[in-house]
C-alpha cells in the first residue's frame, strides 16, 4: 500500500504523514497500555500507524533524483538508520531504567516526531517531472528507465520472485539472528551491557554495509556483490553453530550487521535497475513487504525450534542454508535479468507514449 501511495502522492506526501503516525503509535503505547492485552494491541496499532515510515518513499526520491551513482546515493540516504540500530537498544534502555517504561514510550515518540517532521519538510524534495520530446527517443535505455514496469507486469518475471525469495529468505535468517543473539547471550551467562553491545556491534556492521555497499554497487556487478554478503550471513551462522564464544559472537554480529545494512541498499538498486524508475513505489514496496515479512517470521522460527529442541543449534544451521538458497537465487534473478533484458526494455519502449 505504502508503494502504490508513492507513485500516486510522491514520496514527499507519504513520509510527511508516515512519521507523525509512527510517533503517535509509540505515545499511545505508554500512554494507553494497561494491561499485557491493551499493551500488544497498541503495539500492534503503533505498526499499522508506522507503516509507511519504511524506506519506500525514501528510496523512490533518491532514485528519482540519480542514476549513475545510485548505489552512492542510497548508501548515504540509508546510512543513518544503522545509527538507530546502534543506539536506540542502549538508549531505550537507560531510558526504562531512568523514567520507566511507560514515560519511556512517550519520551520516544516524541523523538520520532521531533526528528522526522523536520527532516521531511528540510530536506527531501523530489525531482520535477521529465519530459522527453521526439527527438530524444532514440534513447531507449533512458526511456526504458523512465517508463518502467508496472506492478503487475513485474509479478509476471522470473526475475521478480527470484529477488523476492532470495531477500525473504535473508530476512528471515537476519531477522532470527538480531532477535536471540541477546537471548543467547544471556542464556549463556552475558551481562545485559555485554547483549547491549552486541548489538552495538550489529548496528555499526550495518551503519558501514549502507554506505559502503551502496558505493560498490556502483561499480561492481550488483548481484554479485549481494550474493556475497548473504554468503556472509551464513557463515556468521555457522560460527554460532560451532559455539557461543567471545570470539563467534562478535564474528556472527558483523556479518549479519553487513547483511542487514546491504539488503536495503542491494534490494533498492536492483528493483531500479531491473524494473525500472516509474512505478518504483509499488514493486519496490512488494518487494519490500517480503523481506520485512521475513523479519518477522525468523524471530517465530526460532522460537518454535527452541520449543521443539531446547537449544537454537538447529536453527543457525537452518539459518546457513536459507542463506546459503538466497545467495543461489539472487545469482540467479541476474542471470534471469540478463536473458530479458533487451526484450524487456524494447517492449518498455514500444509501448511508452510520447511526452510533449
Amino acid at each position: 500500500m505504502t508503494g502504490l501511495a508513492v507513485d500516486r502522492f510522491g514520496a514527499r506526501r507519504v513520509a510527511r504523514f508516515a512519521g507523525p503516525s509512527l510517533a503517535l503509535g509509540v505515545v499511545l503505547i505508554g500512554l494507553l497500555s494497561y494491561s499485557a492485552g491493551s499493551f500488544v494491541f497498541f503495539f500492534a496499532l503503533s505498526f499499522l500507524f508506522g507503516g509507511a515510515q519504511v524506506p519506500v518513499p525514501y528510496v523512490k526520491a533518491v532514485s528519482d533524483w540519480y542514476d549513475t551513482r545510485l548505489g552512492l546515493a542510497l548508501g548515504a540516504a540509508m546510512i543513518l538508520s544503522g545509527a538507530g540500530v546502534a543506539l536506540i537498544p542502549p538508549l531505550s534502555a537507560a531510558l526504562i531504567g531512568t523514567l520507566g517504561w511507560r514515560l519511556a514510550y512517550v519520551v520516544l515518540g516524541i523523538g520520532v516526531m521531533v526528528v522526522s517532521v523536520p527532516s521531511v519538510a528540510l530536506l527531501l524534495r523530489e525531482p520535477p517531472i521529465k519530459t522527453v520530446g521526439p527527438e530524444q527517443t532514440d534513447h531507449k535505455d533512458e526511456m526504458a528507465a523512465m517508463q518502467g514496469m508496472t506492478l503487475g507486469r513485474a509479478v509476471r518475471t522470473r526475475q521478480f520472485w527470484l529477488i523476492a525469495i532470495s531477500f525473504y529468505l535473508i530476512s528471515v535468517v537476519v531477522g532470527a539472528g538480531t532477535h536471540v543473539l541477546p537471548i543467547i547471550l544471556s542464556d549463556h551467562g552475558w551481562k545485559a551491557q555485554q547483549g547491549s553491545f552486541v548489538m552495538t556491534i550489529v548496528g555499526v556492521g550495518m551503519m558501514v554495509a549502507r554506505f559502503g555497499f551502496g558505493a560498490l554497487l556502483d561499480r561492481f556487478h550488483a548481484s554479485r556483490l549481494t550474493a556475497l554478503v548473504f554468503a556472509g550471513a551464513g557463515v556468521g551462522f555457522l560460527c554460532l553453530a560451532s559455539g557461543i564464544s567471545g570470539l563467534t559472537v562478535p564474528i556472527a554480529a558483523v556479518l549479519i550487521g553487513v547483511a542487514l545494512g546491504a539488503e536495503v541498499d542491494a534490494l533498492a538498486y536492483l528493483a531500479s535497475r531491473v524494473f525500472g524508475r516509474k512505478h518504483l513505489g509499488a514493486v519496490y514496496g512488494a518487494l519490500m513487504f517480503c523481506f520485512s515479512f521475513g523479519l518477522g517470521c525468523g524471530p517465530a522460527l526460532f522460537g518454535q525450534i527452541f520449543e521443539r529442541t531446547g537449544s537454537y543449534q538447529d536453527g543457525f544451521r537452518l539459518a546457513s542454508v536459507a542463506a546459503a538458497v538466497a545467495t543461489l537465487a539472487v545469482r540467479r534473478s541476474d542471470l534471469e535479468s540478463g536473458r530479458s533484458q533487451g526484450d524487456s526494455s524494447r517492449r518498455v519502449c514500444e509501448h511508452a507514449p510520447s511526452i510533449h
